[in-house]
């Protein structure tokens, strides 16, 4: 979520999975994982091709479900992090499934 949500603050300017890294917290390659999960999510695209930073680049449906993400996150901190940290692999997927739930309503 945090990954997201620094792509969605620097939304037009491209990130390398260094910045990725000092702004996370994380090391260098825990941040390339990130930023290919985000890529294969459809959340971030190459700035240009073989290039080594992204850019927010979402389609219009994805991007309407990171703002609510985003709002949601931003006012249930305590919440979403219990979620994300508690040792039940069922929370977190409960946690997962919420979205998907929402946007499967949303196509409907």
């Amino acid at each position: 979520v945090e990954a997201i949500l620094l792509f969605m603050g620097q939304a037009g300017l491209a990130i390398d999975a260094g910045t990725v890294a000092r702004r996370l917290y994380v090391s260098e390659s825990t941040a390339n994982e990130l930023v290919a999960a985000l890529a294969a999510a459809g959340i971030v695209e190459p700035v240009e091709a073989g290039a080594v930073a992204w850019r927010y680049a979402p389609s219009k449906d994805l991007a309407r479900m990171l703002h609510l993400l985003a709002a949601y996150y931003s006012s249930h901190l305590i919440e979403i992090t219990d979620l994300i940290h508690s040792t039940g692999a069922r929370k977190a997927q409960r946690f997962a499934d919420a979205f998907k739930l929402r946007r499967e309503k949303e196509n409907d």
